[in-house]
């Protein structure tokens, strides 16, 4: 399943409203937490940006592991 659309697979017509990536950085308004968020209503993710490739991959499978439901992912 897509983090973002929750779909597990690409629809054939593709997504309504399309896919949406933002790249979160600390000094923006947006950025309110180190852990990716996801909106599954408008097909949005926000990822915010760290200073490593490994901590952006710890803060992701983090976020992943530990999200159920709705709500921040």
């Amino acid at each position: 399943n897509s983090s973002c659309t929750r779909a597990s697979v690409v629809p054939p017509i593709g997504f309504s409203p399309t896919l949406r990536v933002q790249f979160i950085h600390k000094d923006d308004d947006d950025f309110s937490s180190p852990f990716p968020m996801a909106n599954t209503c408008i097909n949005s993710i926000k990822l915010p940006l760290h200073t490593s490739y490994q901590v952006f991959k710890e803060k992701f499978d983090f976020a992943l592991g530990n999200t159920y439901g709705f709500g921040r992912a």
